[in-house]
């Protein structure tokens, strides 16, 4: 019973000094129960897990996340709304094209840098921070 202490009493303490650790972990693993959760992880009511969790996915460049990391482009914190954006590049499916144009608008000018270079990572074209010119370029060219 007290080797089982020894063991327990740091994994919980870095669970609670770390609380993306169990999101950390999950990014290094493979196969679809980690991207599913990664991608519930996307709503948790912590930025930073919000945050690694995009990360993470963005990473996985898998493209069951497109949906909902586009989604959390409307993330209130913009840390998150900034990594989703990177994310969304890092996947490069084309099904983000419209959010990530509509990210342009954000108030922030990190989420915005962020949502342009995604742009170009999936299109190879660059318009910039201009959403007028990337939306009539997608309007020809979905």
């Amino acid at each position: 019973m007290k080797s089982l202490i020894t063991v327990l009493i740091p994994l919980v303490a870095i669970a609670i000094l770390s609380p993306h650790y169990a999101t950390e972990v999950l990014a290094q693993a493979k196969g679809s129960e980690e991207v599913e959760r990664l991608i519930a992880d996307l709503k948790d009511q912590s930025w930073q897990i919000r945050w690694y969790s995009a990360e993470a996915l963005g990473e996985k460049k898998d493209p069951r996340a497109v949906e909902p990391l586009a989604a959390a482009l409307k993330d209130k914190n913009v840390y998150v709304r900034a990594m989703v954006a990177w994310a969304l590049g890092e996947i490069k499916d084309p099904r983000a094209v419209g959010p990530l144009i509509e990210a342009l608008n954000d108030e922030i000018k990190d989420v915005r840098k962020k949502a342009a270079l995604a742009l170009q990572e999936i299109t190879g074209k660059d318009f910039g921070e201009d959403p007028a010119k990337w939306r009539e370029w997608w309007e020809k060219n979905k």
